[in-house]
């Protein structure tokens, strides 16, 4: 998986408690295993282990938006 700055990840309706009730996540930075992130509606930002966003992801918590253009979050 390539993890790249900028990347939108729309988060799940059932995983909006644990974003702190943000619809996106965008990754502002990558460096070795760590991911830092910033939460839509300028909601918060964070850093997670790279294993923890893989797993998100096959659990479907996190889906890639591939056209940014669909997606009106604030950031």
């Amino acid at each position: 998986m390539n993890v790249k700055k900028g990347t939108i990840y729309k988060i799940a309706k059932h995983s909006f408690g644990n974003f702190n009730s943000a619809e996106t996540l965008k990754v502002t930075s990558h460096s070795r295993s760590i991911v830092s992130f910033t939460l839509g509606n300028k909601k918060g930002y964070g850093s997670m282990p790279l294993q923890h966003l893989r797993y998100l992801l096959k659990k479907n918590e996190l889906a890639e938006v591939l056209d940014e253009k669909l997606m009106d979050d604030g950031s």
